[in-house]
């Protein structure tokens, strides 16, 4: 169980690690120009989340008035909901774990084929009310290494998109295909070389887009992890095998017709000059081509 405890930590790291800074007090800022209603709301909102309000509290309060805002302040409150729900995730997550036969439990009922909106196929009240109680915090079921955890759902963050400000609603795009269709699973690629890059330029454009949003930082952090995708691979989904040491067929194709399609991408760029470097010894990985990926990785500021 440790070890599987572990191995789920680091998929947690390559699907949703990344972290939100809180305000030095606590405090959510209200927007100067928010008068009125909107500024009631802000205060009730900070109130709430002050407390320790339940999550689903909180979401459906947000439900309730998010409309009401100017696009700086509902920003402001999904910012804020986000950190709330990264903060709470572990104590989720440990009750997951702390009844050995929860587990068991859940593979028996739902197999690999989870779907949390089935919570009423379970005759175990217990269950139900963790998976309930999962799903209206706003998060989701993920699966590795036969084990089931709690992730965020930025699904539900899609009913706010047309509220906050562009670069949010990027963000949240973003997420939403993260946590829907996570990249990784038990130190493999569970996506395609395509949809690896296609992540990577989305990213790329929001970094170019937005270079002053507050999540900026989030998001060169996820941008450098694609990166390393699409320079490495993963242990169990190397981009060079492991004896012949030569690049992989499929990715290499993708590759090539990736650069031809998308200009004035720096990640283009870097798998322009990778294929360069290897394609004088045959696509095979050198001493060469590995110090050329090292350092790029090296170089990405996150």
């Amino acid at each position: 169980m440790k070890n599987k405890r572990i191995i789920i930590g680091i998929v947690l790291i390559f699907t949703l690690a990344l972290q939100i800074g809180c305000s030095g007090n606590g405090e959510i800022p209200i927007n100067d120009e928010e008068n009125g209603q909107g500024k009631e709301i802000m205060e009730e909102f900070n109130a709430l989340v002050e407390k320790d309000t339940e999550l689903d509290e909180v979401i459906g309060f947000i439900g309730q008035n998010i409309s009401a805002l100017s696009k700086e302040n509902a920003t402001t409150m999904i910012d804020k909901l986000e950190e709330v729900q990264k903060k709470n995730l572990p104590k989720l997550e440990e009750k997951y774990y702390t009844d050995s036969n929860l587990q068991n439990k859940m593979f028996n009922l739902y197999k690999a084929e989870f779907d949390i909106n089935e919570i009423n196929n379970s005759d175990d009240e217990e269950l139900k009310d963790l998976l309930t109680e999962t799903k209206v915090s706003g998060y989701k079921i993920e699966t590795a290494e036969g084990m089931f955890f709690p992730i965020i759902d930025y699904e539900i963050y899609k009913n706010y998109r047309s509220y906050v400000t562009p670069d949010i609603g990027h963000y949240i795009n973003i997420m939403a295909i993260e946590s829907t269709n996570v990249p990784a699973k038990d130190g493999a690629l569970v996506i395609g070389w395509d949809d690896v890059l296609d992540r990577a330029l989305n990213q790329e454009r929001f970094i170019n887009q937005y270079p002053d949003s507050v999540k900026i930082n989030e998001v060169k952090q996820l941008y450098k992890k694609y990166v390393g995708f699409s320079l490495f691979g993963l242990n169990n989904t190397p981009l060079f095998s492991y004896d012949s040491k030569t690049m992989e067929n499929d990715a290499k194709s993708i590759y090539m017709e990736a650069i031809v399609r998308n200009n004035n991408s720096k990640i283009m760029e870097i798998l322009q000059e990778f294929l360069n470097i290897i394609e004088q010894d045959n696509y095979r990985l050198t001493d060469e081509s590995e110090t050329y990926r090292e350092n790029v990785l090296e170089s990405i500021r996150s």
